[in-house]
C-alpha cells in the first residue's frame, strides 16, 4: 500500500504559498534581479550572481544585500570561493571575475576564448577548472591570473554544464550525457558511459561528490555511486523531476532537490524543495513550495544551497527564499491544515475523482509537464468531491491544480497508469 503524502500549506492571498515543514521565508531584496547561482561562505556570507553581471553579497544571513553590476553586463553563470578571500564568478562571452578581498572589489581576468563559461571548481589555487559551451575546458595553476584550453573531448560541439572535486576526485558534466572523471585532480581524465546512446537532449548537468557517495543528475534522473564505478539510479525519476531540478547534497544520505518552473497554467510557475534523509528516495519529505507571479518558467535551472539542516538558500529566475526565514508573513495568511489534502483516485471508467474531508472544491485543471492545460472543470455546487474525465489523456506525469471554494490552493502530482 503506497504512503499518502499530506500537506499542511500557508498560503498568500498575494501569490506565495508554501508547505512549512521548516520555516523557509520569501526574500524580496533581490526581487528585480535575475538570479542564476549561489554560493555560502562560512554561516553568515552568501553570494548571488546572475544575470546583467550580477553580484550580489550578504554578510547576514540574508537580511540586507550589497550588490554590484560588473560593467559588461555579461550573465554570469556559477561562482565559487576557493578560500575565505579568494573567488571567481564565471559566465558568458569568456567572462571570469576574480575577488582577492572576500568580494568586495572584483576584476576580469583577461582570456582568449569568447564562449559560454557555466561552472567552475578547484582543488587549490594553483589547480582551477571551468567549463562551457563548445567543448571548453580551461585550467588555472596560477590562482586564475591566465589560463590555458585543455583539449580532452574529442567533439567539439558539447555543452559543459557542471565541474566538482572533492580532493583529487573530480567529475565534469554536459548534454548527450557526458560525463568525465579524475582521480588525479585532473592529471588524466577518463569517460564514464552512465547512459547508453544518448541524444543532444539527455543532460548530466550537476554533480554532487560527498565523503562516501556521489549524486549526478542525467535529465530526470538521479544516479550514485558509492565506489565511483558502478552507478544506480534513486526512485524519484518518476515524478517531480519532470520539471528544473537542482540536487543539493549535505552528506550521503541528507539532500535536496530544489525544482523550478513547475507550470500552475498561468504562464508562471512553482518553486518547491524536496528532501532525502537516505539518499535514494528524494520523497520522503516535502519542504516546501512557492507560487509567484515571480517565478517565471524559463530555461536557468535553480540553484540551492544548505549551510546545514537548518539554514540554506535557493533561487529561481527573480525569488529569493531562505530557511530559516527572516521575518514570518502575519498578514493575509490562511492556514489550511489536513483538511485541505486533496486525495486523488482513478476508477476503471477513466475518470478521476477528488475528494476533500472538510473543504469544498471550486474548480480542478489538470497541466502536463510542459505546463499546457489538458483539462478545467468548475464546481457549481461546491462539493467536497468532484469527479472529472480523463479519458482524453494518455498515460503519463500530471500536475492536479484544485482552487478550493476559500479561494486556497492545493497542487498534487497525478500518474496516469
Amino acid at each position: 500500500m503506497k504512503r499518502k503524502l499530506y500537506f499542511q500549506i500557508v498560503f498568500l492571498f498575494a501569490g506565495i504559498y508554501a508547505i512549512q515543514a521548516q520555516d523557509w521565508g520569501y526574500v524580496n531584496t533581490l526581487q528585480d534581479e535575475w538570479l542564476r547561482k549561489i554560493w555560502t561562505q562560512g554561516m553568515d556570507t552568501v553570494y548571488i550572481v546572475g544575470e546583467n553581471g550580477l553580484v550580489a553579497r550578504s554578510t547576514d544571513k540574508g537580511e540586507t544585500w550589497t550588490k554590484q553590476h560588473f560593467p559588461t553586463g555579461t550573465a554570469l553563470n556559477d561562482i565559487f570561493f576557493i578560500d575565505h578571500y579568494t573567488g571567481f564568478a564565471v559566465g558568458e562571452k569568456g567572462t571570469i571575475l576574480k575577488t582577492a578581498d572576500s568580494g568586495e572589489t572584483w576584476k576580469q581576468i583577461p582570456i582568449d576564448f569568447n564562449l559560454t563559461i557555466n561552472a567552475i571548481a578547484a582543488t587549490g589555487l594553483d589547480n582551477i577548472w571551468a567549463v562551457g559551451d563548445g567543448s571548453l575546458i580551461l585550467h588555472s595553476t596560477d590562482s586564475g591570473e591566465t589560463w590555458e584550453q585543455e583539449n580532452i573531448l574529442p567533439e567539439n560541439d558539447r555543452q559543459l554544464s557542471d565541474i566538482a572535486f572533492r580532493g583529487s576526485l573530480g567529475y565534469f558534466t554536459g548534454n548527450y550525457a557526458t560525463v568525465y572523471k579524475t582521480e588525479e585532480g585532473g592529471v588524466t581524465w577518463n569517460k564514464q558511459t552512465i547512459v547508453d546512446q544518448p541524444n543532444a537532449s539527455v543532460n548530466a548537468y550537476s554533480i554532487n561528490i560527498m565523503e562516501n557517495k556521489t549524486y549526478l543528475m542525467i535529465s530526470n534522473n538521479l544516479y550514485s555511486t558509492e565506489d565511483q564505478v558502478n552507478w544506480m539510479i534513486s526512485e524519484c525519476h518518476d515524478v517531480v523531476l519532470l520539471y528544473r531540478a537542482n540536487p543539493f547534497f549535505l552528506n550521503d544520505s541528507v539532500g535536496y532537490v530544489c525544482i523550478g518552473g513547475i507550470p500552475t497554467g498561468s504562464g508562471y510557475g512553482m518553486l518547491s524543495i524536496f528532501k532525502t534523509n537516505n539518499g535514494v528516495n528524494i520523497l520522503d519529505e516535502i519542504h516546501l513550495s512557492f507560487n509567484s507571479q515571480q517565478i517565471v518558467i524559463g530555461d536557468i535551472y535553480p540553484s540551492m544551497k544548505m549551510v546545514n539542516d537548518t539554514l540554506g538558500y535557493a533561487i529561481s529566475s527573480q525569488v529569493l527564499i531562505k530557511t530559516p526565514a527572516i521575518k514570518k508573513v502575519q498578514e493575509n495568511i490562511q492556514e489550511i491544515k489536513n483538511k485541505a489534502n486533496v486525495i486523488i483516485s482513478q476508477n476503471t471508467r477513466d475518470e478521476l475523482t477528488l475528494k476533500l474531508e472538510s473543504n469544498l472544491i471550486k474548480s480542478i485543471e489538470i497541466f502536463d509537464a510542459s505546463g499546457k492545460c489538458l483539462q478545467k472543470q468548475f464546481s457549481n455546487d461546491n462539493q467536497f468531491q468532484e469527479t472529472i474525465d480523463i479519458s482524453g489523456i494518455p498515460n503519463g506525469i500530471y500536475l492536479v491544480k484544485v482552487i478550493l471554494s476559500d479561494n486556497t490552493v492545493c497542487t498534487k502530482k497525478w500518474i496516469k497508469q
